[in-house]
């Protein structure tokens, strides 16, 4: 009988906890749909249904459509830049030996300790004398570099504990590094690849500073500073549209997260995080 009072009470603590931590979103969703009128006489009220229900969608896609394409654009060449050259980068620190190996994959570990605010200012003004500012550019191939540690860090860590079977069957079928890493290393690697995706991926979609301050065109902003933007114009105005814009904001994150999941949890479990 104590077990299962006990048993019940944690279920009712749990479910307290669900509903403090979905509240903000329903509260962003159903406010979404409602105009500033029905906010104004019932802050926390539900929607009236019709078709007004989704005007603040309508306008708020046509504000955010250009932000959301830059960022879709970014996130997959720097992902894909990322994913290459860092397993390209981790294969030599891994299976090609050569003088002081050790001592410069240790260098590049210790860019890690580096905080990312102390490199902000030379970033921006190298960035500027290289004329990348107001471009894709800008935000493609810094975030390519700076994804490339903790890239090369995990997948040297995962191709350290591949078998080494695996590789010398190959080199007796005549296999050189090229084709061991396309294909024996590459089709092994699909949690770890899952993996660094996902992180890069995440990060590069939430970064709002440095999009924000190297681009003063508005049509090279991503969602992250084009949210900003839109709160500091017209727009801030209409309450509806500002939430829907948020709600469209989050749902590229929400489909990544319902397919890349389990791959990312399998890359985990893997040995992706191997010391």
């Amino acid at each position: 009988m104590r077990n299962r009072w006990g048993q019940l009470a944690l279920h009712a603590v749990l479910i307290c906890i669900l509903t403090l931590t979905l509240a903000p979103f329903v509260f962003v969703i159903t406010n979404s749909m409602r105009t500033n009128s029905e906010m104004n006489h019932a802050f926390f009220g539900l929607p009236k249904f019709g078709r007004q229900m989704f005007d603040g969608y309508a306008y708020a896609w046509e504000v955010l459509r250009p932000y959301t394409l830059n960022t879709m654009l970014v996130c997959i060449v720097t992902g894909g830049g990322v994913v290459l050259v860092g397993s390209v980068s981790a294969y030599v620190f891994s299976r090609c030996k050569f003088k002081g190996r050790d001592t410069l994959f240790l260098a590049v570990l210790a860019f890690m300790m580096i905080p990312g605010v102390l490199t902000l200012v030379p970033s921006f003004l190298w960035v500027k004398k290289l004329g990348l500012l107001n471009s894709h550019w800008v935000l493609i191939l810094p975030y390519l570099a700076g994804g490339q540690v903790f890239a090369i860090f995990l997948f040297k860590s995962f191709f350290d504990g591949l078998p080494g079977e695996l590789f010398e069957s190959a080199r007796m079928d005549g296999a050189g590094h090229l084709k061991l890493y396309w294909s024996v290393v590459l089709p092994l690697s699909k949690s770890v690849i899952a993996v660094v995706g996902i992180v890069n991926i995440l990060g590069t979609w939430n970064n709002f500073l440095w999009p924000f301050i190297t681009n003063s065109d508005a049509k090279y902003h991503v969602i992250s500073s084009g949210l900003y933007l839109m709160n500091q114009s017209n727009v801030s105005s209409n309450f509806a549209t500002m939430f829907a814009a948020y709600v469209l904001a989050s749902i590229p994150l929400l489909i990544l997260f319902l397919y890349a999941t389990k791959p990312f949890m399998q890359g985990v479990t893997s040995g992706a995080f191997k010391a």
